[in-house]
């Protein structure tokens, strides 16, 4: 890398050219720098994203989970209900009261 420095009358067309050169180095530089940040920043966001599914997918398995519980123990009882009316109306009026 040429750094310009010096600014003498017979040395204006190569500094120039030096800081020309200089600058275009400096500017890829930055180009790569900025490049590689917004890469991080892809990956950053991505890696949100996921967890944020993951998470997502764990509530929805969760609730569905708790909702086949909740219908597994409704339809139990429903059997329950169905057998004490079932045995109920073969018992005798007469010990039901």
């Amino acid at each position: 890398m040429q750094i310009c420095l010096n600014h003498s009358k017979r040395s204006v067309k190569p500094v120039k050219n030096a800081c020309l050169e200089w600058d275009r180095e400096r500017w890829n530089q930055e180009k790569a720098s900025n490049m590689e940040k917004k890469w991080f920043e892809e990956v950053k966001l991505q890696k949100q994203m996921d967890f944020e599914e993951k998470q997502h997918t764990k509530k929805h398995e969760f609730e569905k989970e708790k909702w086949n519980r909740e219908c597994e123990l409704k339809e139990k009882q429903c059997q329950m209900d169905l057998t004490i009316v079932e045995l109920s109306s073969s018992w005798p009026i007469a010990e039901l009261e």
